[in-house]
């Protein structure tokens, strides 16, 4: 019976002890400096744009601040609202959005900081659900994850600036970097899953339902229409790869086939249906499964710049 117990209780150890190598595991913090740059960027550059059309977050907005949250079923409105200020102070905020993007992009930045960007973007994201990109929901959904990571240690005019040393990674950081990879295959796993609810996947016309349509392509792509087995490929190998990626990427062997194929994916999405903001906030996360050589060269080449 004390043979039994002690098996027992030697499993438990085990497992626990990979369960806190895998969450706990001293992560590669310059990573997550390479995927704040890209993200807080490509940010950036989307609220540019968005501010040319600042009035829909004002009072003379389309939809208005008291119908917006009834766009979505009780269940999925957020517990807390975030849009506390005026209508009115809208444009002023969002110009204080821009400029915290700004900061971020840099390293001039820290935790708190990007907490209280997050904080503001999620607040214009609340404010009018109509004028939602795909790239607000995951970016925002990464900024929040790297707001509590040293990630503006790394990469920063802020360490150049004040001639201060990088400052060791810590366990919190860790934590969300390991964090932020478990997100990404969520998303892509779950996207996977729910494509599979449709005819279209199955049947291999899901594509050629998208690209043949030119409001969302730049492109005239009708002529493909002869050609039936590459709409019908590519529908399947974006099955293949939105459901498998969780597993591609946590094989050490596969991940760099599966990230280059993420990479070329998305590029392909942002180029010919002209969602490259969408593409590049994907695919920074990429940066938090690079491989020790990898990470390395990368960095070699940014210290030149940074």
């Amino acid at each position: 019976m004390n043979f039994i117990w002690t098996t027992i209780v030697n499993k438990f150890k085990n497992v626990r002890a990979q369960l806190d190598h895998l969450l706990f595991e001293n992560q590669t913090p310059e990573l997550l400096g390479l995927m704040r740059i890209m993200l807080c960027a490509t940010l950036f550059y989307l609220a540019c744009f968005r501010h040319l059309n600042i009035e829909q977050y004002t009072a003379e907005s389309m939809i208005p601040r008291d119908l917006s949250l009834g766009m979505f079923p009780e269940f999925y409105r957020p517990f807390i609202a975030f849009f506390v200020w005026p209508d009115q102070w809208a444009p002023a905020v969002h110009l204080l959005l821009i400029g915290l993007y700004v900061l971020n992009t840099l390293g001039l930045s820290n935790r708190m900081l990007m907490f209280v960007t997050w904080a503001i973007a999620q607040g214009f994201i609340q404010r009018n659900y109509s004028i939602l990109f795909g790239a607000d929901m995951i970016g925002n959904l990464s900024l929040f994850y790297l707001s509590f990571t040293k990630a503006n240690d790394y990469f920063s005019l802020k360490t150049k600036i004040f001639k201060s040393s990088v400052v060791q990674n810590d366990l919190l950081s860790s934590v969300f970097y390991r964090l932020i990879q478990f997100q990404i295959c969520i998303i892509y796993g779950y996207t996977g899953f729910e494509k599979l609810k449709g005819v279209t996947w199955w049947d291999g016309t899901a594509l050629w339902t998208v690209l043949a349509n030119p409001q969302f392509t730049n492109y005239d792509l009708i002529f493909l229409r002869n050609f039936p087995i590459v709409f019908a490929v590519g529908t399947f190998v974006t099955i293949i790869f939105e459901v498998y990626f969780p597993v591609m990427v946590a094989v050490r062997k596969t991940r760099p086939y599966w990230l280059w194929a993420g990479v070329f994916f998305h590029l392909a999405i942002g180029m010919v249906l002209s969602l490259m903001p969408f593409s590049l906030v994907m695919c920074a996360p990429y940066f938090l499964f690079l491989s020790t050589d990898a990470k390395n060269k990368i960095c070699s080449k940014m210290d030149r710049f940074v």
